[in-house]
């Protein structure tokens, strides 16, 4: 099997079986299986996937799912609904900036104009004095 980016051979049998869903613990005698060889540990199995993580730069077991399909069956990274989203966020944040921009308010409307009103006296009354 041809070994793709920069896993080895090993390293990428164990990340096609995680990324199926294999446990950690199933993986050594799945390998041995499919693969032929020597049995390995789950210990061994556990290392091989912290270097995984480390050459992908990922953390997760669902991250390495998402670049296996991605990198071996082709699977469009446009796809993912996190890039949707982000896209209308996007897309969001930047008619908030441009309305504004685009359209020349009138000061009268933003602000509304104060009512004046002239102020009556008050008159006062005197008795006459009879």
């Amino acid at each position: 099997m041809e070994t793709k980016g920069k896993l080895s051979r090993r390293e990428f049998q164990v990340a096609e079986l995680l990324a199926w869903g294999a446990a950690k613990k199933e993986i050594p005698d799945l390998l041995r299986n499919l693969y032929g060889g020597r049995t390995i540990s789950v210990h061994t199995v556990e290392n091989i996937t912290r270097r995984i993580y480390e050459k992908l730069g990922i953390n997760k077991t669902g991250e390495l799912a998402a670049w296996y399909f991605c990198e071996c069956h082709k699977v469009d990274e446009d796809l993912s609904p996190i890039r949707k989203v982000k896209k209308a966020i996007y897309s969001i944040l930047f008619l908030l900036i441009l309305i504004p921009q685009t359209f020349d308010f009138d000061q009268d409307i933003l602000r509304p104009q104060r009512i004046r009103t002239t102020r009556v006296e008050r008159v006062v009354r005197t008795r006459k004095k009879d």
